[in-house]
């Protein structure tokens, strides 16, 4: 478990309707717990790298987590945070947004700084990053003169 600093989840109006209230303030819930865990850029290279020896017909959502939950062994929400941030990096690099720092099987570190550092969200049933603020953070930490 992580040991920094809990974070509070928005309360959701107790005027909405009782059901979308319980299943946003647990997606609210679900979205703080996985901004509050400190991932670094080490943590997403390792994580990944090891997921890549996955074989590819077994390389399912379950096969990454059981993976994940092996690398951070006894720190859930860490292996978590994990998972759910290469995923929606992976949502940004499918996009073309960032085409300039991704070759096949290999993805250039900024990215994974961005994925590391910026906010994650979790809409339709998906993890993911705001592209345009994902896109900023990787032009402003490359150093290449402000293109994608």
């Amino acid at each position: 478990m992580n040991n920094g600093p809990a974070v509070q989840a928005p309360a959701i109006s107790e005027e909405e309707d009782l059901i979308g209230n319980v299943v946003d303030q647990a997606t609210a819930d679900l979205i703080a717990r996985a901004n509050a865990v400190c991932v670094t850029v080490e943590d997403l290279l390792l994580a990944s790298a090891e997921i890549q020896k996955l074989p590819l017909k077994d390389c399912n959502r379950e096969a990454r987590t059981h993976c994940l939950a092996r690398m951070f062994k006894g720190q859930g929400y860490k292996a978590f945070a994990v998972g759910s941030r290469l995923e929606a990096m992976a949502r940004v690099v499918r996009s073309g947004k960032i085409r300039r720092w991704v070759l096949p099987n290999i993805v250039a570190e900024v990215v994974f700084l961005a994925a590391a550092k910026e906010p994650i969200l979790f809409t339709n049933k998906e993890w993911s990053f705001e592209s345009d603020s994902f896109v900023v953070f990787v032009l402003q930490h490359a150093a290449v003169g402000g293109r994608a």
